[in-house]
């Protein structure tokens, strides 16, 4: 009987385990304000340090669109990326103290989701907004 609750408990964590996400927000921010909507996400913080992951979904089946994004960096390094619908982590941009970016990237198919995660390794101030077209 020990034996079978002790499978039976062994297969409840394996299968616990297996069915997280791969990318998860982990942060420490000072003066954070997000906002965000299905398929659009804006970021301002003074201070971030660590990752910040959003799912954002693609509306209209069918059809097929890029990741509109903007960045400014008052201090720090900040770094965009985004998870393609077959795992990928792929980089949209990188921004550093004093830079401001806007751009279109990536790949996106209608009705699908896709993971965007804002990376600060050091402490870091600045706005990001990102946007998949429709």
């Amino acid at each position: 009987m020990k034996r079978c609750v002790a499978i039976c408990l062994l297969f409840c964590c394996l299968f616990m385990f297996c069915s997280c996400e791969n990318y998860v927000s982990s942060y420490k921010a000072v003066g954070l304000v997000k906002s965000k909507t299905s398929h659009s996400v804006r970021v301002q913080f003074h201070s971030l340090e660590g990752s910040l992951v959003f799912t954002l979904q693609k509306s209209g089946k069918g059809t097929e669109g890029n990741i509109q994004y903007a960045i400014e960096c008052e201090e720090g390094e900040l770094h965009l990326y985004y998870v393609t619908t077959s795992g990928v982590k792929e980089e949209l941009a990188t921004a550093n103290a004093g830079e401001s970016l806007e751009s279109v990237g990536g790949y996106v198919e209608g009705g699908k989701r896709v993971k965007v995660i804002i990376e600060a390794q050091e402490k870091t101030k600045g706005k990001v907004s990102v946007e998949l077209d429709h």
